[in-house]
């Protein structure tokens, strides 16, 4: 049976509210009283009731996380940093996958129905420029914080509504400076997915940057999706033809495992006659076929929660962020 708090009264001679202000630690309880409380606690398996607590101040002690998939390098980083933050924060996550639009909104609406504090969310890509879960979020006044990606219709300035991005162009930036020191001059670039707007802004970074440094494409600039074997694909082709780069600069660390394993069978070296870079620094870039220099970012999972968390704590707003990169020296690259 059950041990209830009245139990623990009953069988220390306290009263109720004494025993449940030294399990919270209360100042006016004696520590002697709160050592003795804790003890007769522990033997006898007593747990406080989170849901009776959450209903007395408000607040459930958990939040959602939405995600496309937990399979891929970036649901997978973004999960384990908010999860590592919620954690170390007393809270707990629910997570639920969502594949399409519907999904999503569906997913929301059930976290706010079990008393979710916040949503935080990584949609999948899509060209769609509304977001369902987003309304759904907003009709319940639910905190909602986006990572990578965020629809058009977030609407700037909303207290309640936020994102955590990749500072993608300034990743761009580090790989072409690394490259250029090496003394690499043409390159080509295979990125990721065309509608993830973090992929078209490092694109856009490295066309930038390429030209501003005296640096010339030589196989091409293609955005070739997600998957490593589309990557590879779209290498072989580079490598066919008869002007060929001495570096490939990749969207993903895996577009680049990808392009690693078309170059290695085409029997070209690495980094001795080519080289090769990737982005995001997950466990492809370190345990693939050749330790990959890629560029790192620190946790999204983690920033996100803590603005969330701090707003909550001063209840203010939510600030957006942008988290830095650096640049991971591995034995991909060397020089031209």
């Amino acid at each position: 049976m059950k041990v209830r708090l009245r139990d623990l009264a009953e069988s220390l001679g306290l009263s109720v509210m004494a025993v449940s202000k030294a399990l919270r630690d209360a100042p006016d309880i004696g520590s002697a009283t709160k050592a003795r409380v804790r003890a007769e606690a522990d033997k006898r398996g007593y747990w406080p009731n989170e849901s009776a607590r959450s209903l007395r101040v408000k607040q459930s002690g958990w939040v959602g996380l939405v995600l496309p998939d937990l399979g891929s390098e970036e649901g997978a980083m973004v999960s384990g940093g908010l999860t590592e933050a919620a954690q170390e924060a007393g809270m707990a996550v629910l997570v639920g996958i969502a594949r399409t639009a519907k999904e999503e909104a569906e997913q929301v609406r059930a976290m706010i129905g079990r008393g979710a504090e916040a949503i935080f969310f990584l949609p999948r890509i899509s060209t769609e420029h509304r977001s369902t879960a987003l309304e759904a979020a907003n009709r319940a006044g639910l905190p909602m914080l986006f990572f990578e990606r965020y629809p058009a219709d977030v609407g700037q300035g909303s207290g309640r509504v936020s994102w955590v991005l990749r500072d993608m162009r300034g990743g761009a930036q580090l790989v072409l400076d690394h490259l250029h020191d090496l003394g690499h001059r043409s390159v080509a670039y295979l990125g990721g997915h065309s509608a993830a707007r973090s992929h078209a802004e490092h694109f856009q970074g490295i066309q930038e940057g390429v030209r501003a440094r005296g640096m010339a494409f030589v196989g091409g600039m293609l955005m070739v999706g997600l998957h490593p074997e589309e990557a590879e694909k779209e290498m072989k082709k580079i490598l066919g033809k008869k002007e060929k780069p001495t570096a490939v600069i990749c969207g993903t660390d895996a577009v680049a495992t990808g392009a690693i394993r078309a170059i290695l069978a085409a029997g070209i070296s690495i980094p001795g006659e080519m080289s090769v870079t990737g982005l995001g620094d997950g466990e492809l870039s370190k345990h693939g076929a050749i330790p990959l220099t890629t560029i790192r970012f620190s946790s999204l999972g983690r920033a996100g929660f803590e603005i969330w968390k701090k707003a909550r704590e001063d209840n203010g707003e939510m600030k957006p962020a942008i988290v830095k990169s650096e640049l991971i020296v591995r034995e991909s690259t060397g020089k031209a």
